[in-house]
């Protein structure tokens, strides 16, 4: 799904659109006191609440930048993973899958007890386009950051 740079307003307007629907169109699986959970966009996550006892939380990816592909994705996962680590937050493995094959799944992780803010600035800070927003009670938001 490498998109590259847009030459008019046009494709940027279609690009955005494909990167949405995509992002839309992806599980975002989380391990979390060994259970395995789906989050879809749009969804309420019931047993995500019951495990987080109602904590706002986030999922975020530091892989591929801009959705453009990226062979340093371990290095910059491990970055993100430190940050969380350095501001004391809690978090658990997750990935990213898309429902189509021509984009592999991606090493993300998701933050419990993380203002919706808080997480945005991170998203940024690792050059993505958007992260899946929640909280108790509340269905998974796609939160554009870009």
């Amino acid at each position: 799904m490498n998109f590259g740079e847009p030459r008019y307003a046009s494709e940027q307007a279609l690009i955005e659109k494909a990167l949405i629907f995509a992002y839309r169109n992806t599980t975002y699986r989380v391990l979390i006191c060994g259970e395995s959970i789906d989050i879809r966009i749009g969804c309420r996550q019931f047993r995500l609440d019951e495990l987080l006892c109602g904590k706002s939380w986030a999922f975020i990816s530091a892989c591929n930048p801009g959705s453009i592909r990226s062979s340093d994705n371990p290095e910059r996962h491990r970055a993100l993973l430190e940050k969380l680590d350095g501001m004391g937050l809690e978090q658990y493995p997750g990935t990213g899958i898309p429902d189509r094959g021509d984009w592999l799944p991606e090493e993300s992780v998701l933050v419990a007890g993380i203002s919706e803010l808080e997480a945005i600035r991170i998203g940024r800070e690792f050059g993505q386009n958007a992260i899946v927003c929640g909280e108790g009670g509340k269905a998974a938001r796609l939160v554009m950051v870009s």
